[in-house]
């Protein structure tokens, strides 16, 4: 690998920015293209960019034909999420505003945290598929590459190890992580194993927020952006999902999910998996939508349905015994019930 490249990486990953030459050096990216590099270059451009991430106790990463990684506990979850250009991110939205292939790796491997999340379970490996055109910058693939890493590192998983992947040609950019984690005991499913008709419904995390910054990344103008709605863009392009929470309430809840598709649609699910419906508490939505009301009034809309129908916050949802404490950093915002409750058409994110 390039010494440059190495340097690079490193310099890339720290607060302190990088040096002109480097700059000049990762500017030259943009006018490479990963046709032009061929697979292997392509490989260790994103070698550099996972730096720090590929390796570990026990652990066989990128190289070879498959990849090892331990769990301690005998038993692991694992899940899978893709993402496909013009369908789940843009390069460049309407607004302007220009996605430099970071916010795109940063979302796929925050989506993928989330799942393991709500599981209960603590991350342990990534495996990364990307299929793009040939003309595609490198630069894009090696932002792509730190944004990956950068999410695992600054929202609390940098346990995790970038075991390796796949690359391919096709028509659009098309990219898939595959997730282990590792219990840290039992799983917490969507079913409960009790009846938890009139239980509490609670929910931690930033709902509304990535709706809001969709908006604005759909009908803003990237040079007039307020604070709020820089805040909001923030959060949409590059969720933070809370990856302290899930393993923490593991064994005090009764059921979790986190929230990728709405407030609605998910609570609806975890109900449904328990044969009840979800009652959403009025009062909550109107105190979470307050602050995101003076937005919504910039783009003509209800920021009480960016709270209830608006998806990829990535917060967790969770059933709760009302004789137990409310955990530190969630709120109540419903009750699981069973009377049927009233929905609008279109309660959130649907892929099809």
């Amino acid at each position: 690998m390039p010494a440059w490249l190495v340097t690079m990486s490193d310099r890339y990953a720290s607060r302190t920015g990088l040096s002109t030459l480097e700059l000049m050096r990762l500017s030259a990216l943009h006018h490479t293209t990963v046709g032009e590099l061929g697979e292997a270059g392509i490989l260790d451009l994103l070698s550099a960019s996972y730096q720090g991430l590929t390796s570990g106790d026990g652990v066989i990463g990128p190289g070879d034909d498959a990849a090892v990684i331990p769990a301690p506990g005998g038993h692991f979850v694992i899940a899978t999420d893709a993402m496909n250009e013009g369908h789940h991110f843009l390069r460049t939205w309407p607004s302007g505003i220009t996605d430099n292939g970071y916010s795109t790796g940063w979302k796929l491997a925050a989506q993928n945290l989330s799942d393991m999340n709500a599981m209960g379970a603590v991350t342990s490996s990534v495996s990364v598929s990307l299929a793009m055109p040939t003309t595609t910058p490198a630069a894009w693939v090696f932002h792509f590459g730190r944004g990956i890493a950068n999410a695992c590192r600054w929202l609390g998983a940098s346990q995790t190890v970038i075991s390796g992947g796949d690359l391919t040609r096709a028509e659009t950019i098309a990219t898939a992580i595959t997730a282990t984690a590792n219990l840290i005991g039992q799983p917490v499913l969507r079913k409960a194993a009790e009846d938890v008709a009139g239980f509490h419904l609670i929910h931690t995390g930033n709902a509304g927020m990535s709706h809001a910054g969709y908006v604005v990344a759909s009908q803003g103008t990237h040079n007039q952006l307020r604070r709020d709605e820089l805040q909001a863009l923030r959060l949409f392009l590059r969720p933070r999902p809370p990856l302290d929470q899930g393993p923490k309430v593991a064994g005090v809840v009764s059921a979790m999910m986190d929230v990728s598709d709405s407030i609605l649609t998910d609570a609806d699910r975890l109900a449904a998996a328990n044969n009840l419906h979800a009652h959403i508490d009025p009062a909550w939505v109107a105190r979470t939508a307050a602050h995101l009301q003076p937005l919504a009034d910039r783009y003509d809309a209800d920021a009480s349905q960016w709270v209830l129908t608006g998806g990829e916050d990535y917060g967790l949802l969770a059933i709760l015994n009302p004789e137990h404490d409310l955990p530190a950093g969630w709120e109540i915002i419903g009750q699981l019930t069973s009377q049927p409750q009233e929905r609008p058409a279109t309660t959130g994110w649907d892929h099809f």
